[in-house]
């Protein structure tokens, strides 16, 4: 019959959403052995890795420590240097033209 067909067919089917890890594994670690386990769908698969990858390549940043007087005066002070950085030279006029 049909339905035994089936019910065998069903019976050889192994489960996908099995996932052995160890008991102390963090959510990192659950990540990376879905997206390793080849008998998961890929679109979990993709899910997964897509979700650890800021944890196992963070993006680089650049982060300012300025003291206690606050940027606002390290600002102040950047423009006052650079103020007596320009140089202005004399310029001597040999003959003025009419």
């Amino acid at each position: 019959m049909m339905l035994d067909t089936v019910v065998a067919a069903l019976a050889n089917v192994t489960v996908v959403d099995e996932i052995e890890v160890p008991a102390a594994a963090s959510s990192l670690d659950f990540l990376r052995a879905v997206y390793a386990d080849p008998n998961q769908p890929i679109s979990r698969r993709i899910r997964c890795a897509v979700a650890a990858l800021p944890f196992e390549h963070p993006k680089l940043a650049v982060t300012a420590v300025v003291s206690g007087e606050g940027f606002a005066a390290k600002l102040e002070e950047a423009r006052a240097r650079a103020a007596k950085a320009i140089c202005f030279q004399k310029v001597e006029v040999l003959k003025e033209i009419d």
